[in-house]
């Protein structure tokens, strides 16, 4: 199972549009029109994000979601046809704000002030953020087989996208890597970083926690050695 987790990383081109398979996964999800039916939508899927902050999708029932969201179960079902499409839903905004975040990073001053080991901090420590926010979507995506299988493509997709963006941002700061082989090189450091990440979010085996300060540091130094800035 890690070895398949730590794949969804690899580096392979994609397009920028959302990923075919996660719309394929939230197929039925109805759309939120109304301002009110919005709120809603809104609403559940900020419970499910709660529940899955401290416990397993498997725990999360329908019943339990709506109860939590403050509102009937006929209110899930006229949203999501079952409980996969309404995950795929918070998978895909969940998604959607992490990028909008990466490249805000990227595209802001405190990037453009910052020397080349400095913007390799900066950016392991976004990656490490997101996995430190968002570790019950990860646990719901990659924990076992049967989710991999439905939604691991999706994360690995928008993996990709983060890389691309990465790639512009330091491709100019990569003079001793030839060009050609410039996506590449921060394409395997980001696999490194997400590997190390995906095993800790489902394993935890040490010696550096999630948690751990270390992680950021040992992280941003495999990533400078692996994309060789300068």
């Amino acid at each position: 199972m890690l070895e398949k987790s730590e794949s969804l990383f690899k580096f392979q081109p994609m397009p920028p549009a959302t990923p075919a398979s996660l719309k394929s996964a939230a197929n039925g999800v109805h759309a939120a029109k109304q301002v009110r039916s919005r709120i809603k939508y809104q609403a559940l899927l900020q419970a499910g994000r709660q529940h899955l902050a401290s416990h397993d999708l498997a725990t999360l029932s329908v019943a339990r979601l709506t109860r939590d969201a403050g509102m009937a179960v006929g209110s899930f079902y006229s949203r999501f046809a079952d409980k996969d499409a309404w995950f795929a839903a918070l998978l895909r905004e969940t998604g959607d704000a992490v990028l909008a975040e990466t490249q805000a990073l990227l595209a802001g001053t405190r990037w453009a002030r910052a020397g080349n080991e400095r913007k390799v901090a900066l950016i392991v420590q976004h990656v490490v953020d997101i996995y430190r926010s968002h570790r019950g979507i990860f646990r719901a995506a990659l924990g076992d087989r049967a989710r991999t299988e439905l939604f691991g493509a999706p994360v690995h997709a928008y993996g990709v996208r983060i890389a691309d963006a990465v790639h512009e941002a330091l491709a100019g700061q990569m003079r001793q890597v030839p060009p050609a082989q410039r996506r590449l090189r921060v394409g395997i450091a980001l696999q490194l970083v997400h590997g190390t990440l995906v095993n800790a979010v489902l394993r935890d085996p040490g010696p550096i926690a999630l948690d751990d300060a270390r992680m950021e540091r040992e992280l941003t130094r495999v990533f400078l050695a692996t994309v060789r800035l300068g």
